[in-house]
């Protein structure tokens, strides 16, 4: 300390002044505008699917009640594109796309509002430059859940595939262990990944960008206990064709098998009476399965070979995508969180679809999507018993 003033140190000092610079940066630079999707100069442009309708029939649960959440509708499908644009940018690990002009194309997000918009355009300078084509495939993180890997990224990836745009490199996660695995099937070479740190800023001679499925449209907001709840409205008829040849793996074909998803290694969303639920489906023949244990193609195997498959919802249902046509699915839910995507995926797999909703003994103060789940297990065996006469009489 010199006169009562202490000196800062080098990295406080260095702080400081990014600091003013920022706040000056904010001040003197633009905002990020929106462009419509349909007003900007694509280099190619290719459609892959056209507009379609989905029809979700009104869903009455196993014992043929109805439910709020379970109502019919249509709704109509956008088309399917997969689109370049040269020297576009975009944020390592975000699905947002910039024109060279750093206007933000407004639909390519999965919010009612690009979240980008009216932000200071000073945070897309110095941007990385890549030689060659970049096709971006991220979601902002979602992609590392199970079930928004298979069904939005490798979505995307399915219309790329469709295309006759070939990149040189992508973007999208490569962290967890299923989406290596993914990865590898698919014969995705790991170097031609771009591994940047998040945040990081990319733009490339051609970006390659395919249409968004988990779009704001997709979803309906719902409000539960004043928590948010989301729930996916449709699915297009093309989603499960990536995973039609996948079955092809499966070391065997004994379509008998009935499997139990257990939620037992989850923090939340468990069964609280699991232990004589298990007791009860072991002795009707149930495989008790753990997936988080199993390695991609171990599930690509099991469920190829279901009859039926059942659990409390959750990202292991996912694997519906491998299974035959005449499997059943049957999903448990807690009492008040009702999540419509296995809903809306045995929709458009054309699989046969059940349910039960459970009852929730302790809400605690958490949002309905942690909730545990309490099965009636008198009622859960007269449930298996429609259910697998179902079964029978289909066979």
């Amino acid at each position: 300390m010199l006169f009562g003033y202490k000196f800062l140190s080098y990295d406080m000092f260095e702080r400081v002044v990014n600091k003013i610079l920022r706040i000056f940066e904010e001040l003197f630079t633009p905002e990020i505008e929106g462009i419509s999707i349909n007003d900007v100069k694509f280099f190619r442009e290719e459609l892959i699917f056209p507009e379609e309708k989905f029809e979700l029939p009104e869903r009455l649960d196993i014992f043929g009640q109805k439910h709020d959440y379970f109502s019919p509708y249509t709704i109509t499908i956008p088309p399917f594109y997969v689109r370049s644009i040269k020297n576009a940018k975009c944020v390592v690990g975000r699905e947002e796309i910039f024109t060279n002009n750093d206007e933000v194309i407004i639909e390519q997000t999965p919010q009612k509002v690009n979240p980008w918009i009216g932000r200071h355009n000073w945070k897309l300078k110095k941007p990385v430059k890549v030689k060659g084509s970049v096709v971006n495939l991220a979601l902002s993180t979602i992609e590392n859940n199970y079930y928004h890997w298979l069904t939005e990224c490798l979505g995307h990836y399915y219309l790329l595939e469709k295309s006759q745009f070939k990149p040189d490199f992508y973007i999208l996660s490569n962290e967890k262990s299923f989406q290596k695995q993914y990865l590898k099937l698919l014969k995705i070479d790991e170097k031609r990944i771009i591994k940047i740190d998040s945040g990081v800023v990319i733009q490339a001679d051609e970006t390659i960008v395919p249409s968004l499925i988990n779009t704001s449209e997709n979803w309906d907001y719902v409000n539960t206990r004043g928590y948010t709840c989301y729930r996916k409205k449709w699915l297009p008829s093309w989603i499960g064709n990536l995973y039609r040849k996948s079955t092809d793996l499966a070391k065997s074909h004994d379509t008998k098998s009935k499997i139990y998803i257990s939620r037992a290694f989850a923090d939340y969303r468990k069964i609280e009476n699991e232990d004589k639920i298990i007791d009860l489906l072991k002795s009707r023949g149930y495989s008790i399965c753990h997936l988080e244990c199993m390695a991609v193609l171990d599930q690509i195997e099991l469920f190829s070979n279901a009859s039926i498959v059942l659990g409390v919802h959750g990202a292991g249902f996912s694997n519906i995508y491998f299974c035959p046509q005449n499997a059943k699915v049957f999903e448990l839910f807690t009492e008040y969180y009702h999540d419509s995507s296995f809903k809306v995926l045995t929709n458009a797999l054309g699989l046969e679809y059940y349910y039960m909703i459970g009852k929730t003994n302790k809400i605690e103060d958490v949002h309905p999507q942690k909730e545990n789940v309490y099965i009636d297990l008198a009622k859960l065996e007269m449930a298996l018993d429609i259910l697998e006469a179902s079964s029978s009489s289909n066979n």
